[in-house]
């Protein structure tokens, strides 16, 4: 048998392989052994056709002939007939034909297909059709036809298939058409009336006339049960016509774009009915047995109506697999409207008005129902109503209005895949903490109003994509992730938490999150609105939060205390830029450091206002105090002891009596600091550029062997000025009191100038000074003692000193209990 088969297919290649002289056009065999395909493209004339193929083949070989894009002015003058082979089918498309003369075709007597569409025909050639007796196939679409008169098809009554499409067509002849005919499409023109044309074809089975003009179709459609497929939409039906009611042998009615108030109950005797489009009409009502025969229909779009209930009208469809209700105005839902449809795979209810859904007490074991689409509606609450689908994988309740989550709603689920609960106003997600949903790889819950994540995820071991966005979250523990692992197709991969615009990217602790996310193969992605940068957050916050530098701790013995507490000296790194442009308040420091007391805040930990910089305009001497014990009068020399730190810009003199001012940025490298009554030594080193060098404070005690009481004078400091001693016979304390209220009254001028401005993340943790605030002007207090300077310190952190000392700075600063950690 197979060297039989091959022997006919060689016989059939030879044909084609032994005639190259057939040339411009081409060959190709054909499906059966006899048949072979010519092709004619971009030739000059009709003659040059004919005198390439011309006594070259077989006479008894069938003739596939097509000519395209050529042409063919010279068409009368020779004969398909001159070339002397069986042409049995012949194509003439895009070659510009305005008209067909009659002598080419005489004698084609065997052709049964002809395709003459993609022209410019203004009419029907039917002196060149009556000499195709045999024709079964008609195609003129995608010409210029205006009309279809009596005597057009008198010559082909042989006709089954007549393909009129996209013409200009707009009157149709009664009797004009072959009763023969068993498809008819007269799609894209521009018909307003079937004007009874197509009342006698009993045997037409597939009728388009789509995209029409159409109003009506009463007493235009043949009577009787054949025909099976109508496509009518895109007119302007108001109505089916009656006689549909008998047409038992429908398969598929596409009645789409039109304007159909109801269907009157015409469908439903279609036994053999399969597919029905009607979406995009009028639509209000279902009647129950709407579809009371249709057993067999497995798709149904009825969306973009204005159904207000499906009325039990679904339950004879016992095939149905897909149907869509969308875009219409059903307010209550329940799953007993679908009760009993095994094959139902996907239900489209998107855009409606449903604020309820109703629990089938018969309950819902039996369904099979894969994807279900609830979104867009005003579901307040599921009420269970979807549980115990087990065969649903894509469940889609974005753009509702849930408030809450119950436990219970999810139950059964154990196929679900995608979960999307996008756009509602969920507050919390510990519902799914006691809910095993084990097949969920995605879940939507961006634009709710959730506030913090702890146990959510217990329940979903698979997932690995959750959608997070613009939520109000600002807590995550650790805890969340601790029993999921993303598996996609039982490959292990990644859960990918996204994050962005919450609340939480600006956080600094998530950077440790990040860390603890990545040990239990998560990791947090998305943008944050305090810095740009397209890279994944968690790749990004190391760079912009951690700070490897060691933390110098000093003892500070006072009063020859052995149990003296370590005071924190805290790192300052170096300024951080990006594109030489600050970085937005979170993540940027903001100058210099600034030393209050024997602390260093750090800036990069959280925002501050601009610094306040410990300064004095113009130097200030120093005043002998009243006479006083012994031991007083240590201290106060010791107090009056002046400080200088010099830079390569500046030189700034403190003193005991020192005032506050807020200034602008300074050099990176400036270091300001002053302390009561303690001698502070400040050693700086400038950075080299990207380096971040650590500050470092020792504190001493003015009686150590390192700094004798007898010396704490200019010389033991290193001062470069002179101190200033008040003349003779004026009152010291008088004087020390005007100059106090000259540079409050100066303050107050230089903070009103320039406030310090609050920024839009004011975080930061402060550290208290130890420095007393300034005395009242009505007394003078003498400095308080060495021994219970860090007492009175810590008095001070419950009163929030750095108010009291500095009325105008961010009032946003608070109190930290315990030191940050970098």
């Amino acid at each position: 048998m197979t060297s039989i088969m091959y022997t006919v297919f060689h016989l059939a290649s030879l044909q084609c392989s032994v005639r190259p002289e057939i040339s411009p056009c081409t060959c190709e065999t054909g499906k059966a052994w006899n048949h072979v395909e010519l092709s004619c493209e971009k030739l000059e004339s009709f003659n040059s056709v004919v005198d390439s193929l011309a006594n070259k083949l077989n006479a008894d070989t069938n003739i596939d002939l097509k000519i395209t894009h050529s042409q063919l002015d010279d068409l009368e003058m020779r004969s398909f007939t001159d070339m002397n082979f069986n042409l049995y089918k012949l194509r003439m498309q895009w070659n510009g034909l305005r008209s067909l003369p009659e002598v080419p075709f005489r004698g084609l007597s065997n052709v049964t297909y002809l395709s003459i569409g993609d022209n410019e025909l203004d009419e029907i050639p039917k002196h060149a059709l009556s000499h195709m007796p045999s024709l079964l196939t008609l195609d003129i679409g995608r010409c210029n036809i205006r009309a279809v008169q009596q005597e057009d098809f008198r010559g082909i009554q042989r006709v089954t298939n007549l393909i009129l499409v996209s013409n200009i067509i707009r009157r149709l002849d009664r009797g004009s058409f072959p009763k023969s005919l068993l498809i008819l499409h007269l799609g894209r023109n521009q018909l307003e009336s079937l004007n009874g044309s197509l009342h006698d074809l009993h045997n037409l089975q597939s009728l388009f006339i789509n995209a029409n003009n159409i109003s009506s179709l009463d007493g235009e459609l043949p009577d009787g049960g054949q025909l099976r497929l109508l496509m009518a939409h895109n007119n302007r039906l108001e109505r089916l016509p009656a006689n549909m009611e008998g047409m038992h042998n429908l398969e598929t009615v596409h009645i789409h774009c039109n304007q159909l108030r109801s269907f009157d109950r015409v469908l439903r005797n279609a036994a053999n009915l399969s597919e029905v489009l009607a979406e995009n009409n009028e639509l209000e009502y279902l009647a129950q047995d709407e579809f009371a025969s249709c057993s067999k229909v497995e798709t149904l779009q009825m969306g973009c109506n204005h159904i207000k209930s499906l009325n039990s009208s679904l339950l004879p469809l016992l095939k149905l697999n897909s149907a869509n209700f969308s875009f219409n105005d059903i307010e209550e839902f329940s799953l007993a409207e679908i009760h009993g449809l095994r094959f139902l795979k996907s239900l489209q209810l998107s855009n409606n008005r449903i604020q309820r859904l109703l629990v089938d007490p018969r309950g819902v074991k039996e369904l099979l129902l894969v994807s279900l689409d609830l979104d867009n509606n005003k579901i307040e609450s599921l009420n269970g109503a979807l549980a115990g689908l087990g065969f649903l994988r894509i469940l889609n309740l974005a753009n509702n209005r849930l408030e809450h989550l119950q436990v219970g709603d999810f139950d059964g689920m154990v196929r679900l895949d995608i979960l999307d609960l996008t756009g509602n106003q969920i507050a919390e997600l510990k519902a799914l903490e006691t809910t095993l949903l084990p097949s969920l790889k995605i879940l939507k819950v961006a634009y709710n109003n959730i506030t913090k994540l702890d146990q959510e995820f217990k329940g979903l071991p698979v997932l690995c994509q959750a959608n997070l966005t613009n939520n109000q979250i600002s807590t995550i523990s650790s805890e969340l992730v601790t029993n999921t692992r993303c598996k996609n197709h039982k490959v292990p991969g990644k859960l990918e938490i996204h994050l962005d615009d919450n609340p939480i990217m600006c956080d600094v602790r998530l950077n440790e999150l990040c860390r603890l996310m990545a040990v239990q193969e998560a990791r947090i992605r998305g943008r944050s609105q305090c810095f740009e940068n397209d890279q994944e957050v968690c790749t990004v916050l190391p760079m912009l939060y951690k700070v490897d530098l060691p933390i110098m701790v000093t003892n500070l013995k006072l009063g020859g205390r052995e149990d003296a507490k370590p005071v924190m000296q805290m790192l300052v790194p170096q300024l951080i830029k990006s594109n030489d442009e600050l970085l937005p308040p979170i993540i940027a420091t903001l100058g210099n450091p600034v030393i209050i007391g024997t602390a260093l805040v750090n800036p990069v930990i959280s925002p501050l206002p601009p610094p306040l910089l410990l300064t004095t305009t113009t130097p200030t001497p120093p005043l002998p105090l009243p006479v006083e014990p012994e031991a007083e009068r240590i201290e106060s020399t010791t107090a009056n002891a002046v400080i200088t730190t010099t830079t390569k810009e500046t030189t700034t003199t403190t003193s005991t009596s020192t005032t506050t001012e807020s200034s602008s940025q300074v050099a990176p490298t400036e270091v300001i600091t002053t302390t009561a009554p303690t001698t502070t030594t400040t050693s700086t080193t400038t950075p080299k550029p990207n380096e971040t060098l650590p500050v470092i404070v020792e504190l001493q005690e003015p009686n150590s062997p390192g700094n004798p009481s007898n010396q704490t004078d200019v010389d033991a400091v290193k001062v470069e000025e002179a101190v200033l001693v008040p003349p003779a016979g004026e009152d010291p304390l008088q004087q020390e009191l005007e100059r106090e209220r000259e540079r409050e009254r100066e303050l107050e001028r230089d903070l009103d100038h320039e406030a310090v401005a609050k920024t839009e993340y004011e975080t930061v943790e402060y550290i208290p000074n130890l420095v007393q605030p300034p005395v009242a002007s009505d007394s003078l207090t003498p400095p308080p003692s060495k021994a219970n300077a860090l007492e009175e310190d810590s008095e001070s952190v419950h009163s929030n000193s750095v108010h009291a000392e500095y009325p105008h700075a961010a009032q946003s600063l608070q109190i930290p209990e315990e030191p940050p950690e970098e």
